[in-house]
């Protein structure tokens, strides 16, 4: 095999996203805190923002049914929580980076496709741990949820968070200085968090703000969760949901496959 084939062809095959898959766990559990982190982020946003906006507000209409506010920021959260995974996602790869394990990953026979699963492995496990510890504090908040409608949501957040991961990597392979990637994602996560309509309608907003959240995928990504879990399923945002990762996907696949296997991080 030529060494241009190593990223296209595979001794491995789906043994290379389980190796990755086993590298990301240990790495999750062995760092601390990181994991107290995870565990005090859903906590403080359900804190002050569930309970402290939702204690003034009550029910809501959320298309042709009636809920409580809290609910529908729970959801919300969940929509923050997967964004900013996106960053375990870019500190993952910035190591394989800078100390020239992604070359190494390649070359040993990992595909793109397979690096960005497996590397999707590390977020993925603190979503799912921060969704549980949502779904323990809603109960004791009082708040009466599906435990089956909850999964479905959750399993339709855990598909958009690929597209969160597979963006984070891009990223972190396109953008070599840290200072310069620490900048922008601090400059966009913010925005494309509450732009979208994590904690407010689309019907109880100006005009403008419908069309910046129109442009951002978490808005489908979210409304798409909320149908899982109100049991109102719309097809229509799930189907793009769903597109959105799998475009990301292939997109970062093609790009990994033809970037330079250099380390230049700064």
């Amino acid at each position: 095999m030529l060494a241009e084939d190593f990223r296209k062809k595979s001794n491995l095959k789906w043994r290379g996203i389980l190796i990755l898959i086993q590298i990301e766990l240990k790495a999750f559990w062995r760092n601390k805190n990181i994991l107290l982190s995870q565990i005090i982020q859903p906590i403080m946003y359900f804190l002050f923002l569930v309970m402290g906006i939702g204690s003034s507000i009550g029910l809501i209409h959320y298309g042709n049914i009636t809920v409580r506010y809290e609910v529908y920021a729970l959801v919300g959260v969940m929509g923050l929580l997967i964004t900013n995974q996106m960053t375990q996602t870019i500190y993952r790869t910035t190591i394989d980076k800078r100390w020239g394990l992604l070359p190494l990953k390649f070359l040993s026979g990992i595909k793109p496709f397979y690096y960005i699963i497996g590397m999707s492995t590390y977020p993925m496990i603190g979503f799912l741990f921060q969704s549980c510890l949502l779904y323990i504090l809603a109960l004791v908040a009082g708040f009466s949820i599906n435990v089956l409608s909850f999964i479905f949501a959750v399993t339709i957040a855990v598909t958009a968070l690929l597209f969160w991961t597979s963006l984070g990597i891009l990223m972190t392979v396109f953008i070599n200085d840290y200072q310069r990637r620490d900048t922008i994602i601090a400059m966009f996560i913010l925005p494309i968090g509450f732009s979208a309509p994590t904690f407010y309608l689309m019907e109880s907003v100006p005009f403008y703000i419908n069309v910046i959240a129109y442009l951002n995928p978490l808005t489908y990504q979210i409304t798409a969760i909320r149908s899982a879990l109100f049991g109102d399923l719309q097809v229509n945002f799930v189907f793009i949901s769903l597109s959105l990762s799998f475009l990301s996907i292939v997109i970062s696949s093609l790009v990994l496959m033809k970037t330079k296997l250099v380390v230049k991080e700064r």
